[in-house]
Order: structure tokens, then sequence, then C-alpha cells
């Protein structure tokens, strides 16, 4: 399957999911955090998908990834409904970890930045 069409249905997959959480989903865990699909990796083959997502309390990430594995069911029947292709990926939720590693990475730039400054 071409790259690009993979992009597509990344993509497509990415903004289903957040209006299904933001819209249909009601478990508390999921409904009280503010949460951000970041990215989805789909495989080649379409059967699996990895769906990356951060929430505005970093130190609710546990719960959140809790309730949205629990609300997965829920989620792959809407998802299933909206997606137009043969089969929908199986989901696995993952707490994005990138913005907390560039956000290190920038901290440490600016730390140096102000070093060299004051030299």
């Amino acid at each position: 399957m071409s790259s690009h069409r993979i992009f597509r249905i990344n993509e497509n997959i990415k903004q289903l999911l957040s209006a299904i959480i933001f819209k249909e989903i009601e478990d508390p865990r999921i409904k009280n955090n503010l949460i951000t699909i970041t990215k989805v990796d789909t495989d080649k083959d379409l059967k699996n998908a990895k769906v990356f997502f951060v929430c505005l309390n970093e130190d609710k990430k546990d719960e959140v990834l809790s309730g949205l594995n629990s609300a997965k069911g829920v989620i792959f029947s809407y998802l299933k409904k909206s997606l137009k292709v043969r089969y929908v990926p199986n989901l696995t939720f993952h707490y994005d970890k990138t913005l907390i590693e560039t956000n290190k990475v920038l901290t440490n730039i600016r730390n140096l930045n102000i070093n060299d400054n004051e030299d």
C-alpha cells in the first residue's frame, strides 16, 4: 500500500478519533481531561494502529489511558461506521512523550543560550 494512502488514512483516523472522543465517550476519566490525539501510526496492512495522545494534566495520563482502553470497543464501533476502509485497524493507545522530550531539549538550549550571554 502506498505511503500516501497510509498517511491519508492516519490523518482521517486521527480526526475521527478526536471527534468520537470529544462527542461520544462519557467515561469521566476521559471526559474530565483535555485530550489531544497527536499521531496515528497504522501498519501497512491496516490491521493495527498505534494512537498517540497527550492530556493537559500529565499526572492523569495513566487514568486517561485506562479510560481509552476501556472505551476501545465503543470507539472502534464509531470508527467503523465513519471510516471508509474495508478493515478498521485494531487500536492501541499510547501516551505521546514527544512533547515532553521536546520541551526538555528546548529548555536545555535556552539554558545554554543564557549561559553564553552571561560570558
